[in-house]
């Protein structure tokens, strides 16, 4: 049976803090273990995170006893006991023990990507997918394995780590790892916690929020063209670790602080991070390279990342009223990172100001389930250190400064204004039936501030992949159609594999304030016609195949 009403929630809750045997307090051996772990993730743990990479794992079902369908409308949609499930630490039981079955699990994703046109070059790095191809793209594109459920008393963890095809490597991906517990405090029920995760939101339990929003799953081999994200999005998934508290009052009121600390090169590159050196770093060993490799030989560079300058304050704030089979939260976030871009030195740092509203209306009944899902995110951009380098690298132009191998010591960022903004918008609706076909139909906008050296003005400063005239603006529609047959069990001896076939499409509207010709490069021979890039170029069509097991 689908547990869903109020009682039956707080009565799940109230496993999850007590386990298979009753215990009275904290559990100061779980405390002693977070602490340990805690104190590490700030110091050295490095956490990769792959967006809209979120997975429902058998482990779970195994360890609670439940069908997918209790936790998930859809997965990785979750439902109200799903929500609590998370929040209480992933400990709750009353299926097999950690003894009678490891909290271990797996995941396989193919995957076939098909543009509207073809790409200008096959959509990898060159130690990318070695066969990729213009189009029709067929990838495993993920395989992943997992420790999700109880680690010891009230301590938990979703732990993941996947290999990408496309890019050829393995990292770190999604990790949570929290200790809850319930207590009263004036007669108030109080579920609260502690928790180490691997990027903003990662932590969260909402599907409006960047980490976990829609769409859930997405190719790694679409076109590159794509509107500008804020940081809180994109900014430091899987270059940060964040450590926090979080307190849920009277089964309504979610409220959290958290901090997000940098984590170094070598902790990055120990991890699978790719991109863990600064410019000057890369330019070098391109020179070093040119110099030592033979001609046309392949060789492999690291790639530039930003970094945190400080602890970046993270907050949360959700109220979700249940009535039956309804939910509604209505909430705000907000995130403050100190950035050095492109961890050059000497320069400052920018400052952003991400402040994000977002809502979700549930009903979860029998047969029929609907949720939609609303977020907004305004982003302050205070850019005084990427303005600065693009001031120093006009200055070393034209003075003609020259490292040991002869090149312009690299700056590698330049923006226009000192001071931008950026908003982000998305809204989706989801239905589905009987936990196993669903149809979902998102909308995404982002819309900001002109600056032509940060994106690229055609007529002033080239910039491939850019803007026409300076412009961040672009929006578009995604349509997902899935099956899962698994929601509810599958046959046979092993009961909790799930599958989700899906089907999903995205149309751009505009890119980079434009629709045709968005890019500025005018007419080009893309190996088939002369055309000029628009927006609808980049259409995607996407085939998967999620099996977890």
């Amino acid at each position: 049976m689908t547990i869903r009403n109020k009682a039956e929630i707080l009565n799940a809750v109230d496993q999850a803090s007590a386990g298979d045997t009753a215990r009275k307090g904290v559990d100061i051996i779980a405390v002693m273990v977070f602490g340990v772990v805690g104190a590490m993730g700030a110091a050295t743990l490095g956490l990769a995170f792959a967006p809209r990479s979120a997975e429902a794992i058998p482990s779970f079902a195994r360890q609670t006893g439940q069908p997918c369908a209790t936790c998930h409308t859809a997965f990785p949609q979750l439902t109200p006991f799903g929500r609590r499930f998370k929040l209480g630490g992933y400990t709750m039981g009353g299926g097999k023990s950690i003894t009678e079955a490891p909290p271990i699990a797996a995941m396989l994703l193919p995957t076939f990507t098909k543009t509207k046109v073809r790409q200008d070059s096959p959509p990898t790095n060159p130690d990318g997918y070695p066969i990729a191809h213009t189009n029709d793209n067929f990838v495993m594109q993920q395989a992943s394995l997992f420790y999700g459920g109880q680690i010891y008393g009230n301590l938990g963890a979703f732990v993941q780590g996947t290999y990408d095809k496309a890019s050829q490597h393995t990292y770190l991906d999604n990790t949570d790892i929290r200790y809850a517990d319930t207590t009263q405090i004036g007669g108030i029920d109080v579920l609260y916690g502690l928790d180490v995760n691997n990027g903003p939101t990662v932590q969260d339990v909402w599907n409006t929020t960047p980490a976990w929003g829609f769409p859930f799953v997405a190719s790694t081999l679409a076109p590159a063209f794509s509107p500008p994200q804020t940081q809180i999005e994109n900014g430091f998934a899987g270059r940060s670790v964040g450590t926090g508290a979080y307190v849920f009052l009277k089964d309504m009121l979610y409220l959290e602080a958290s901090a997000y600390n940098n984590l170094s090169k070598g902790e990055l590159n120990a991890l699978g991070q790719p991109c863990a050196n600064n410019s000057d770093y890369v330019q070098n060993v391109q020179a070093w390279a040119a110099q030592n490799y033979p001609p046309n030989q392949p060789y492999s560079i690291a790639c530039p990342s930003n970094s945190l300058a400080s602890a970046s304050p993270y907050w949360r704030v959700a109220l979700e009223p249940n009535w039956g089979d309804h939910s509604l939260m209505i909430g705000a976030f907000g995130f403050y990172p100190q950035v050095l871009p492109g961890r050059v030195m000497g320069y400052g740092v920018d400052s952003y100001r991400d402040i994000g509203f977002d809502a979700q209306y549930q009903y979860n009944g029998d047969m029929n389930s609907v949720t939609i899902r609303v977020s907004r995110i305004s982003e302050m951009q205070n850019l005084r250190a990427t303005y600065a380098q693009g001031v120093a690298a006009q200055a070393i132009s034209a003075l003609g400064v020259v490292n040991a191998f002869g090149l312009p010591p690299i700056t590698g960022n330049a923006s226009s204004n000192a001071i931008n903004y950026l908003t982000s918008f998305h809204a989706s609706a989801e239905y589905v039936w009987d936990h196993k076909i669903s149809g979902t139909v998102g909308y995404f906008s982002v819309h900001g501030s002109p600056d032509n050296l940060l994106y690229g003005n055609a007529l002033l400063n080239p910039v491939p992949g850019g803007a026409a005239f300076g412009q961040p603006d672009g929006n578009g529609l995604i349509f997902d159609a899935a099956y899962m047959p698994f929601s509810k069990g599958s046959p046979g001896p092993y009961p909790w594999g799930n599958a989700k076939i899906g089907l999903s499409y995205t149309h751009y509207l505009s890119l980079f304030g434009g629709t045709t010709n968005f890019d500025g490069l005018g007419t080009y021979y893309n190996g088939s016609s002369w055309r000029s890039h628009t927006a609808t170029d980049n259409n995607t069509l996407f085939l998967y195949t999620w099996i977890a097991f």
